[in-house]
C-alpha cells in the first residue's frame, strides 16, 4: 500500500507540475540545440553546444523577468518569452518556406516579416493581458510537446553514437603497406572554382593551354576532362578525400546536410591511408579535422554552433547587415574595405604557410592540404597582377565573366611560382596535385550544368607514372588512382559520375 499511495501522490504531484509549470521556456532552447545537434551530427561540439544551450536558457529567463514586471504572472510571462524565443530560432527557416513557396519575393522580406511578426506579438500580448483564466490547456501542451521533441533527439542521437558511423570507417580495408615505396612530400593545392578546360573554351571562350602546356614543361600531367562528381564545395571535397561517393544519409538536394559532408572530410579514408604509411597532415583549409581547426574558416563555411545559429533572427539580420556593408549601402566604409579584402588576406596567408612547409625539413613525410578561395570571387586583380581598387571589385559580380578570366590568369602566375617553390625546396621530390573542387558554377542563372563539374586537375609524380590517370577522371577516382600508382595499391576505380545538388 504504501508504494501505492507513493506512486499515486507523484502521479498527481507530475500532472500538477506538468499544469502548471512553465518548463517548456527551458525545454525550447534545449530542442532547439539538440535538433540542431541531431541534423549536424558530429560536426557540432557538445561543450560549444551545452554553453549555447545554457546562453539561451539564460536569455529566456531575462526575457520572462521583464515580461513579469508587466503581467505579474508567471505562466504569461513565460508564454511571451517562449513565442519571441521561437520566433528568432525559427525566423529563417519561415523566411525560407516562404522564399520556396511564395512567387512574389516581397512576402520573404523584412518590410513584410517583421511587422507581421511584431503585430502578432502584440496580439499575444494583448490576449494574454485579457486572459483571466489559467492557462494550464496551453501550459500542459507546451510542456509535453517540448518533452517529447527534445526526448526524440536525445534518443536519434544515442541511435546514432551507438552506430558509430565513421569511427568504424573501412578506409584501411584491404590496405597493403609498402614499405619500399618512396614516401614523398605531398601537396594538395585546392584552388577554389577553378573551371576546366572544356568550359573555359566553350562558356568563356578563354583558351587556357599557355598555362597547360607551362605545367606539362615542368613535368606536369593535365587530366584533359576532368570532373568533379558534386557541384558543391564540402560535398565535392568529401569525395575526393573519402574517395567515394556519399551516402543518401546526405540528405534530399534541397535540404542538403552539410554536417555529413564535414563528418566525412575529418574521417577520409585518403588521410588515414596516409597515415598509415606515417606521414603527417597539414590543414591549411577552409574545413576542420582531428585536432586541426580551419584556416579562418569563418569567412566561408559554418561551423560548430553556427550550423545551429545561422538560421536564427539575429543571425540572419547580421548576415544581411554584412552584406548590405559589403555592398557600400550603409556607407560604412573602413568596414566595407575590410570585409572585401578578407578573402584577399585568406589567400595570402595560404601561399605563406604552404611556402614555409615546403622550405622546413621533417623527418616525417608531409601531406599538405591548401585550400585556395581562387580564382573564386571577389576577383582581385586582372591578368597583368594589377590590384582592382575597391569600385572595381564591387562592380565585378560574381557573373562577371571578363573579371573571372582575368582572375585567372592571375592565379596560374601564382601557381606556377608555387609549383617552381615547392620543387625547388622540397629535400626529395614532391607530390604536387593542383586540383578545383567544381567548376564555375552559378546556380542563379540557366546554364548547362555539365559546366559545373568540369573543374582543374593537374599532377606531378616523381616517377611520372602518369599511365592510369585517364583524361575522364573524377574527384571520387583520385586518390584511387593515385595509391595504385603510387603506393602499389589495387583499389577499383568507382563509375566516373557526376551529382548535380542543385536539381
Amino acid at each position: 500500500m504504501g508504494t501505492f499511495h507513493f506512486l499515486r501522490s507523484f502521479s498527481l504531484r507530475l500532472r500538477h507540475c506538468i499544469k502548471t509549470w512553465p518548463a517548456f521556456l527551458f525545454l525550447l532552447p534545449l530542442f532547439f540545440v539538440l535538433h540542431g545537434i541531431t541534423i549536424n551530427y558530429n560536426a557540432v561540439p557538445y561543450g560549444e553546444a551545452i554553453k549555447l544551450t545554457g546562453w539561451y536558457i539564460l536569455v529566456a529567463v531575462l526575457i520572462a523577468g521583464i515580461c513579469w514586471l508587466f503581467y505579474r504572472d508567471r505562466t504569461k510571462a513565460a508564454i511571451l518569452s517562449f513565442f519571441i524565443m521561437a520566433f528568432h530560432f525559427f525566423f529563417g527557416n519561415v523566411q525560407d518556406s516562404i522564399k520556396s513557396f511564395s512567387p512574389l519575393s516581397f512576402f520573404s522580406q523584412y518590410r513584410f516579416l517583421l511587422p507581421v511578426g511584431f503585430c502578432l506579438l502584440l496580439a499575444i500580448m494583448i490576449m494574454l493581458n485579457k486572459r483571466k483564466r489559467t492557462l494550464h490547456r496551453l501550459t500542459t501542451y507546451l510542456n509535453i510537446l517540448l518533452l517529447l521533441l527534445a526526448l526524440t533527439d536525445t534518443f536519434l542521437l544515442i541511435t546514432m553514437s551507438w552506430q558509430k558511423r565513421y569511427e568504424g570507417n573501412t578506409g584501411t580495408t584491404g590496405l597493403t603497406l609498402c614499405d619500399t615505396c618512396p614516401k614523398p612530400d605531398i601537396y594538395l593545392l585546392l584552388f577554389d572554382q577553378y573551371a576546366g578546360h572544356g568550359a573555359l573554351k566553350e562558356v568563356f571562350g578563354f583558351d587556357n593551354s599557355g598555362f597547360e602546356n607551362e605545367l606539362q614543361r615542368r613535368g606536369f600531367h593535365v587530366v584533359a576532362g576532368s570532373r568533379s562528381n558534386y557541384n558543391l564545395t564540402p560535398f565535392s571535397m568529401a569525395s575526393l578525400l573519402e574517395m567515394d561517393y556519399l551516402s543518401p544519409e546526405m540528405g534530399s538536394k534541397k535540404n542538403l546536410n552539410v554536417g555529413y559532408s564535414y563528418r566525412a572530410i575529418q574521417n577520409s579514408r585518403a588521410i588515414q591511408l596516409l597515415n598509415e604509411h606515417g606521414y603527417r597532415f597539414y590543414n591549411h583549409s577552409v574545413f576542420d579535422f582531428p585536432g586541426q581547426p580551419a584556416h579562418k574558416y569563418a569567412m566561408f563555411f559554418p561551423y560548430g554552433t553556427k550550423l545551429i545559429t545561422s538560421k536564427t533572427f539575429v543571425s540572419r539580420i547580421a548576415r544581411d547587415i554584412r552584406s548590405a556593408i559589403s555592398e557600400g549601402k550603409l556607407g560604412l566604409k573602413a568596414a566595407q574595405i575590410k570585409i572585401a579584402y578578407e578573402g584577399l588576406h585568406f589567400n595570402n596567408d595560404i601561399f605563406e604557410v604552404t611556402k614555409n612547409l615546403a622550405a622546413t625539413r621533417s623527418d616525417e613525410p608531409k601531406f599538405v592540404y591548401a585550400h585556395f578561395m581562387m580564382p573564386h570571387f571577389p576577383y582581385y586583380f586582372d591578368s597583368k597582377g594589377h590590384q582592382l581598387p575597391l569600385e572595381k571589385l564591387l562592380k565585378s559580380r560574381k557573373e562577371n565573366a571578363e573579371a573571372y578570366i582575368e582572375y585567372l590568369q592571375y592565379c596560374n602566375t601564382r601557381i606556377l611560382e608555387l609549383a617552381e617553390y615547392i620543387l625547388a625546396r622540397s629535400p626529395n621530390p614532391p607530390v604536387i596535385m593542383l586540383l578545383s573542387d567544381h567548376g564555375f558554377r552559378h546556380p542563379e542563372k540557366k546554364a548547362d550544368r555539365r559546366y559545373d563539374f568540369m573543374n582543374f586537375n593537374a599532377i606531378y609524380l616523381p616517377g611520372k607514372n602518369y599511365h592510369h590517370f585517364h583524361d575522364s577522371l573524377t574527384s571520387v577516382n583520385h586518390f584511387r588512382v593515385f595509391f595504385n600508382s603510387c603506393f602499389n595499391q589495387r583499389f577499383p576505380l568507382l563509375k566516373d559520375s557526376t551529382i548535380d545538388l542543385w536539381d
